[in-house]
């Protein structure tokens, strides 16, 4: 199980704020509504672990994915303990990923105002997720008046897709969620094929994909174009296993 919160953590990119829920810790709820396309094919996965690795100054060659996925979430890991404060000499994943987390969490409950002191990591962490959550709420003009944690992340995934989609120039009315999801990762994938010069004709949306990713990942990293784009504003939960 924390194999798969180090996943997501790594794949992320980021050490965004936490709040209550199963492993793994940080899967988001306000994420960048393509991730789970960006996952879907495995090897895709592999792709951006090792760009990732490349990146952080990791020897690739001779390894495996199993190997070069484990020294990313170490390394990345361990950098933001350094960036935290957090010694690490001694201390496994486990344990670390823990002290990271609950202090990713002080600090965010510092910026909005919330009192640390005597609080459980599990309590702290659900408060500041809610506070965080109630604020995406009202940036998206929801009310959050009588509405329970589960609820207003509902409304606030839905109105987050409808928002992305109209900035792509998708129409929504009348659009479940879900395939308004599918039409902007469809929509993404093509911008950066054009983009990058490939040609589209008579290609599905996933032949594209698979495209850019096994000839063109690191331009497109380079580029900041999807799915390498910076994805700001996430809200991720979690919480310290006892």
């Amino acid at each position: 199980m924390l194999k798969g919160f180090l996943i997501a953590l790594v794949l992320s990119m980021g050490f965004s704020m936490s709040a209550p829920s199963g492993l793994p810790f940080y899967k988001g709820i306000a994420e960048d509504i393509h991730t789970q396309k960006r996952d879907k094919e495995s090897s895709n996965k592999d792709i951006f672990i090792t760009l990732e690795a490349k990146e952080l100054g990791i020897e690739t060659k001779g390894k495996n994915i199993d190997q070069l996925e484990k020294e990313v979430m170490e390394a990345k890991m361990k950098q933001a303990a350094n960036e935290l404060g957090i010694d690490t000499e001694g201390k496994d994943m486990k344990e670390l990923s823990k002290e990271v987390h609950h202090a990713k969490v002080k600090q965010k409950a510092a910026e909005l105002g919330i009192e640390t002191e005597g609080k459980e990591p599990k309590d702290l962490a659900e408060e500041v997720y809610e506070e965080m959550l109630k604020q995406k709420a009202e940036e998206l003009g929801i009310s959050t008046e009588g509405k329970n944690a589960k609820k207003l992340k509902k409304e606030v995934f839905e109105a987050s897709v409808k928002r992305k989609a109209e900035e792509l120039g998708i129409e929504t009315e009348g659009k479940d969620p879900r395939d308004l999801n599918k039409e902007i990762y469809k929509k993404k994938v093509f911008q950066t094929a054009e983009a990058l010069g490939i040609k589209t004709k008579d290609k599905d949306t996933q032949e594209i994909m698979d495209e850019i990713m096994k000839e063109h990942a690191e331009k497109a990293k380079q580029l900041g174009l999807f799915p390498f784009e910076e994805r700001n504003g996430k809200l991720f939960w979690g919480h310290h296993k006892k």
